[in-house]
């Protein structure tokens, strides 16, 4: 596998960074945490496009606090 962009979803800042298959940090970068729903997935976006940008990224993983309801596609 080559390049993987890993975000994260926290309270105050969305964080995403681009590692190589050794673990090595490539890029990151970080939006502040909107209030709404739409603003977080727009920043979200934003972050991977930021952290991404030049690189070639294959796969892509999310963390969030909370229980995620895969029924509803919400992170309670």
């Amino acid at each position: 596998m080559g390049l993987t962009i890993g975000v994260d979803i926290g309270g105050t800042k969305i964080a995403a960074g681009v590692v190589d298959e050794e673990g090595r940090i490539l890029s990151t970068f970080k939006v502040a945490t909107p209030p709404t729903a739409e603003g977080i997935v727009d920043a979200i976006c934003a972050a991977v496009a930021g952290a991404s940008e030049g690189h070639d990224v294959e796969a892509v993983g999310i963390g969030a606090a909370g229980y995620v309801d895969d029924k509803r596609a919400t992170v309670l």
